[in-house]
């Protein structure tokens, strides 16, 4: 019969590491969600992109802006305005206007309906491509859907997601050249034109059409996406989950580095009666080892498990995140965590290697 007092300890180990690794995939898993949704948004977007936006918003009118792009037809020009607010009574909905003039090499995800063609692009009627996820904030007029932002109606074309969550679910696509107005103050402009002499040129116009209205244009810093997650790109876009994270891997860390001290003070006696028996240094540090990887990895598996098992909660609550679990950045983490485990193991190893065995089984290494 198994006598699970021995392991008694080990369970405290278990019990932390896995909560530890829970957490840690909770916010990778957030982290990640929202970096290939914003990764995905901004995919027509290239280091050759410009950002800017103009002090004034209100007094520069939209045709003007695309009045200029009209005279580059030979290169391809993607502009976008970035965001477009519909207000709710308690919340605030953000989506973009776009213009363009060529069939772009991304397509949208679309669900229902069909996306922009280049005519409706260039067309003054008011239309929208809408997230699922917004479906329910559609109105319907004589069997026509709308989507209304502030008191103008929308036709919507379009529905945007896929069966997975995806960055498109939660905004809409407006097709600029329909807005009357945008003056938002945190909105920019961003802009992409193939032929770089074209693209230097728009911006002169733009600059000199600021100045023409007593709105200068100012550039603004690129919220183009990193192709990798830097921590520095981290700590500038996820302080909140940032800061938890710190707390639960502080935290955790220290909790474990007492919890497996204490495992490893708690087992000197036994140790002790080890050598006492004629096993050798190598044979007791095999056994720490086998039982604290064993741990390591049952925490692994409980870890994910209960991510497994909360991800449909988490998802109902937070719907703007998919909770999907990337093993491989968990597992990265729990050898991390299990090197500086290990590392506080040897503490007492090497100090119980200067003992005799009947000073070691007395518990205390003086």
């Amino acid at each position: 019969m198994i006598n699970f007092r021995k392991y008694k300890n080990l369970t405290y180990i278990i019990t932390i590491f896995s909560l530890i690794i829970f957490v840690f995939s909770i916010i990778t898993s957030i982290i990640i969600t929202d970096y290939k949704n914003n990764n995905a948004l901004n995919a027509l977007k290239t280091d050759q992109t410009k950002y800017f936006k103009f002090e004034q918003s209100q007094k520069i009118s939209i045709n003007s802006l695309i009045q200029v792009l009209s005279n580059y037809k030979k290169s391809n020009i993607y502009l976008e305005y970035n965001p477009v607010p519909k207000y709710l009574a308690t919340d605030t909905l953000f989506g973009k206007a776009v213009y363009y003039n060529y069939n772009l090499s991304i397509h949208l995800p679309i669900l229902e309906g069909k996306n922009f063609t280049l005519k409706q692009i260039n067309s003054n009627e008011k239309l929208i491509l809408v997230g699922k996820d917004l479906k329910k904030y559609i109105i319907t007029d004589n069997g026509i859907n709308y989507f209304t932002i502030d008191d103008d109606k929308y036709r919507v074309i379009g529905i945007m997601g896929s069966t997975n969550k995806t960055g498109y679910d939660d905004t809409f696509f407006v097709n600029m050249k329909s807005m009357n107005s945008l003056s938002d103050k945190r909105a920019t402009w961003s802009l992409n034109v193939s032929n770089k002499e074209d693209l230097n040129n728009i911006i002169n116009q733009y600059t000199a059409l600021g100045v023409k209205n007593s709105a200068p244009l100012e550039f603004t810093k690129s919220d183009m996406v990193d192709t990798k997650i830097t921590f520095s790109y981290l700590l500038q876009n996820y302080p909140d989950f940032i800061y938890i994270f710190g707390v639960v891997f502080g935290f955790g860390i220290l909790n474990l580095i007492i919890i497996v001290y204490f495992w490893i003070d708690k087992s000197i006696k036994e140790i002790g009666i080890r050598k006492a028996y004629g096993a050798t240094n190598i044979d007791i540090g095999k056994l720490i080892l086998i039982r604290y990887e064993t741990s390591i990895l049952i925490s692994l598996i409980l870890g994910l498990t209960l991510h497994y098992i909360f991800k449909r909660m988490l998802s109902i609550m937070f719907p703007s995140f998919s909770f999907e679990i990337y093993i491989e950045n968990v597992v990265i983490a729990a050898i991390v965590f299990m090197i500086i485990g290990l590392l506080v193991a040897i503490i007492p190893l090497i100090r119980a290697r200067k003992f005799e065995p009947i000073i070691i089984m007395k518990g205390k290494l003086r």
